[in-house]
């Protein structure tokens, strides 16, 4: 019986949120944004950012492309390829009450969401 409240109190702790932990979503005005949505939909629901910053990334990646291998066989084989990718990030603090917020968008979708510190006080 001991173990099996251990077990219980242990899966009920891995559930929980830790503050630097990312999530895939974020509460604004009681809406939730969500990974997927667009840079748009986000900024619709939220408001502003108090920060956004814009870069393009080159990334390596990978694909699967079928080819000959002598004679009649088909082989596969993986190449890898660059591609540019625009990041966006964007940096919403609600106060000192609440937890900064970093939003990070991939072409123009939302990508991820992190927690930071206690925002600032707005007024100085």
């Amino acid at each position: 019986m001991r173990n099996f409240r251990f077990a219980v109190l242990a899966g009920v702790a891995l559930t929980l949120p830790s503050n630097d932990a990312q999530a895939d979503g974020m509460h604004c005005a009681n809406r939730l944004v969500s990974t997927g949505d667009s840079l748009y939909q986000v900024r619709s629901v939220c408001g502003q950012p108090d920060d956004a910053q814009r870069r393009v990334e080159l990334r390596t990646v990978q694909r699967r492309v079928r080819g000959s291998c002598g004679g009649d066989r088909r082989c596969e084989r993986t190449e890898e390829h660059s591609v540019e990718v625009t990041v966006d990030e964007w940096t919403y603090d609600f106060g000192t009450r609440k937890f900064v917020r970093y939003l990070t968008f991939v072409d123009g979708r939302l990508a991820e969401v992190t927690t930071g510190s206690y925002g600032s006080d707005p007024e100085g």
